[in-house]
């Protein structure tokens, strides 16, 4: 889970480097139209629109326990270049007790791999207690080890958590990500609904100026222990947005760990138009000049421009059928979406460690990363559909998902949903009608 979350946050910083590669950018871009695939979760109203400015609301602290303040020893940092020997040492443990304490360690976290920034939590030994350190593994989780007896003694314990839940609404005047900086939405939650989102738009071609966002999201904190997790970042999770573009109003709320539309439909398509975030569609499906051979044949595929190393997702759920280079194509991987549907990346820089052919993946899964392999004129990601053989053009895509919650399901869902309306929020679209100026109702349309 964790590594999914990192990743996202490495995905947000490619996407503000092309955006500063894309303004200087010279390469052709073709203009034949293609179509959108807008899918409209309730109607628009434009009563709904927000207040100008651009309004940052208030957030919500959840209610939590009481929990005592632990004790704390010394609080040493682990520096750049140092490792836990030296950072020790310091502190009269020998590298005897170093050695027996890595090993006791080794079934909880490598010692090895420690990142510069950890706290150590450090209790020297006295004749009330034996010596003591504690650490933290991942947000929320302490490694506590004793030094008794000549050895060591290890265990894991979770420090007791609470939520804090924000809420932002912005106008997008001049980017989607500056707009929702400037209101204080971290960047991890503005690619996570870009994600959430980029099964219904084009946020290359698509998004525009008087669009409306609003999300709502929970950042995780500890009750206890602070000092210890200050070198981690705060778990963040958006828990709704909405979107307007083009006259559609896109609401999703998530669900069991997945985003759903209003009425109980899994917010997502068979395929995603667009398997990299913050690439710039440089070339597109159809007849076109070849930038190397120089002459007229057909494309079979849209090409992503992005910088090397742009991490590269599985559009959907499939088995991989390839993942070597591949003629022309490079260091290519194709993927088995069952029902005749396969799709194809090219021209990679590499690919997923471990991936291998037969390996089953999920959309949204990394599989490998932009490059400039093969018959390429430059770095760029070709992407392709085929349907029972035929290319077609991944633009033109309509297959959503047709999951529907039903059952005892979807009673827990409209449950859900009901408990968000009345939470309290100063979104425009969550905000009861009595307290609208207009008095016009904003629950979710259905």
């Amino acid at each position: 889970m964790m590594t999914n979350y990192r990743w996202h946050i490495a995905a947000v910083f490619a996407v503000i480097i092309t955006s500063a590669w894309m303004l200087t950018s010279d390469e052709e871009v073709s203009s034949e139209a293609t179509a959108k695939i807008p899918q409209a979760l309730a109607p628009f109203d434009a009563m709904l629109v927000l207040p100008e400015p651009n309004t940052t609301f208030r957030h919500v602290e959840a209610q939590r326990k009481v929990v005592e303040p632990t004790a704390m020893g010394e609080l040493n940092t682990l520096k750049s270049g140092q490792n836990l020997s030296t950072l020790l040492g310091q502190q009269g443990v020998t590298s005897r007790q170093v050695t027996l304490l890595a090993q006791a360690l080794r079934p909880l976290l490598n010692v090895g791999k420690l990142q510069a920034g950890i706290v150590i939590d450090f209790h020297q030994a006295t004749e009330e207690q034996p010596l003591k350190l504690r650490l933290a593994r991942e947000y929320g989780e302490v490694v506590e080890a004793v030094y008794k007896d000549d050895s060591w003694s290890v265990a894991l314990t979770e420090v007791p958590t609470y939520q804090e839940v924000d809420e932002r609404g912005f106008t997008i005047r001049h980017s989607l990500y500056r707009d929702a900086d400037a209101v204080g939405v971290p960047l991890d939650i503005i690619s996570s609904a870009i994600m959430a989102l980029s099964h219904f738009i084009d946020f290359q071609r698509q998004v525009q100026a008087n669009d409306l966002m609003e999300v709502r999201y929970q950042r995780t904190l500890v009750q206890a222990d602070h000092a210890l997790f200050n070198h981690l970042q705060t778990p963040l999770e958006l828990t709704y947005l909405r979107f307007t573009n083009e006259g559609e109003d896109h609401r999703l709320i998530r669900f069991n760990d997945s985003f759903y539309s209003p009425d109980g439909k899994l917010a997502e398509s068979f395929l995603l138009k667009t398997p990299l975030n913050g690439a710039r569609l440089s070339s597109y499906f159809g007849n076109r000049r070849h930038p190397v051979l120089g002459y007229n044949r057909a494309h079979k595929g849209i090409d992503f421009s992005a910088p090397v190393g742009t991490p590269i997702m599985a559009a959907g759920r499939g088995v991989v059928k390839r993942a070597n280079r591949f003629s022309s194509f490079g260091n290519t991987v194709i993927i088995d979406h069952g029902n005749g549907y396969e799709t194809l990346y090219a021209h990679l820089n590499g690919f997923k460690k471990g991936l291998r052919v037969g390996d089953k993946v999920k959309q949204g899964d990394v599989i490998g990363y932009l490059g400039n392999t093969g018959l390429s004129a430059g770095r760029h990601l070709h992407y392709e559909v085929h349907k029972d053989g035929r290319a077609i053009n991944p633009l033109n895509l309509k297959a959503p998902s047709s999951m529907q919650l039903n059952g005892d399901e979807l009673i827990a869902f409209e449950q859900h949903v009901e408990r968000l309306y009345t939470v309290g929020s100063r979104l425009a679209s969550l905000t009861p009608a009595d307290e609208t100026a207009q008095g016009t109702p904003s629950r979710f349309a259905k």
